[in-house]
């Protein structure tokens, strides 16, 4: 699994976790989060891996998902 795959991977975790634990989260704000997150999942993979690739840091927003990839060489905790 490269580091892309891993981000992918803790968003759907994170998503899942919200979804587990927010009574609210039922309908169609679940179905909103599901869809914003696929939507950035696929933007993860395809623009963000470019980006990350050329050493470019890369954000995303859509509806209440927010995602930022860093290369490694930028990340301090790495």
């Amino acid at each position: 699994m490269d580091d892309i795959e891993g981000a992918v991977a803790a968003l759907d975790r994170s998503v899942q976790r919200i979804l587990d634990r927010s009574p609210a989260m039922t309908g169609r704000s679940a179905a909103a989060l599901r869809e914003s997150a696929s939507d950035i999942r696929t933007r993860m993979l395809s623009e963000g891996r470019a980006a990350v690739e050329q050493g470019e840091r890369w954000s995303a927003e859509a509806g209440e998902v927010r995602v930022l990839l860093v290369p490694r060489e930028d990340d301090p905790l790495a």
